[in-house]
């Protein structure tokens, strides 16, 4: 399309230059930075110490490395564990009524955990393939509501869902995951906020997020390949518009 613009303008001698003025989707990029990151999460060889010092290419952290547990848990892909207990509570209105049912009697028993503190009472959330946010959003409700969750697989009569629990492990990359998509999310509201989000208020996002991305990898080395994949396809993009004739205008203003 910006292509053809070019074209016509050309054609009536006013200069215009497509890659110049090619403007990226903010919503778009994130979507495939965010989306780089997960796959990032589970690509990970076999743990064989006498092979895993050579990869040099993709370098493991070496936090990872030294916690078997936490490796194993993400080459299970996390995410999909989080998706299990979320389908198998939602597989049908009776289930549905019955967790809601299980949230409710826990609130009035005198609350959750420790701090004995109410949850929300509602269903669980699914992710949709081709929204990172969707992901966040079900990781952010399961991990609020996992006492209840837990309570309910664990009910008597649910023997066939009792194996969707997480261990403690899969609970903490769970956790230290969603602390890694909320800097996106956290960002994403920030900018659909803003009435016209131009490319002045965009930019310095990426700027910020980049920076944010990076001392995130520092407290959690354990996923900082994950983070580092994503930082990688964030300045790819940035590294596009900064060459771009728009670039310049849109941070000069």
């Amino acid at each position: 399309m910006i292509e053809a613009i070019q074209r016509e303008l050309n054609a009536l001698k006013i200069p215009f230059d497509s890659e110049g003025n090619r403007i990226r989707c903010f919503p778009h990029v994130i979507n495939l930075v965010v989306k780089a990151g997960l796959r990032e999460v589970t690509e990970l060889p076999d743990y064989e110490p006498e092979t895993i010092f050579d990869l040099h290419n993709n370098p493991v952290p070496q936090a990872l490395m030294d916690n078997l547990d936490y490796w194993d848990a993400l080459k299970l892909d996390p995410v999909a564990a989080a998706r299990k207990p979320v389908t198998a509570c939602r597989a049908s209105g009776q289930r549905r009524e019955a967790f809601e049912a299980t949230i409710r009697a826990g609130n009035d028993a005198g609350g959750w955990g420790n701090a004995a503190e109410g949850l929300r009472v509602g269903e669980l959330l699914k992710d949709v393939e081709t929204r990172w946010s969707a992901t966040f959003l079900m990781i952010d409700r399961v991990l609020e509501q996992y006492l209840a969750i837990d309570k309910f697989l664990n009910a008597p009569g649910q023997d066939e869902i009792t194996h969707h629990s997480f261990d403690e492990t899969t609970l903490q990359v769970l956790q230290d995951i969603q602390r890694f998509l909320e800097i996106f999310h956290v960002v994403q509201e920030i900018v659909s906020a803003e009435k016209t989000p131009t490319l002045s208020i965009v930019l310095p996002m990426y700027e910020k997020l980049i920076c944010m991305l990076n001392n995130l990898a520092k407290e959690l080395e354990v996923l900082s390949h994950a983070i580092k994949a994503s930082v990688d396809k964030l300045e790819e993009y940035l590294g596009k518009s900064r060459g771009t004739k728009i670039y310049s205008l849109a941070m000069g203003t």
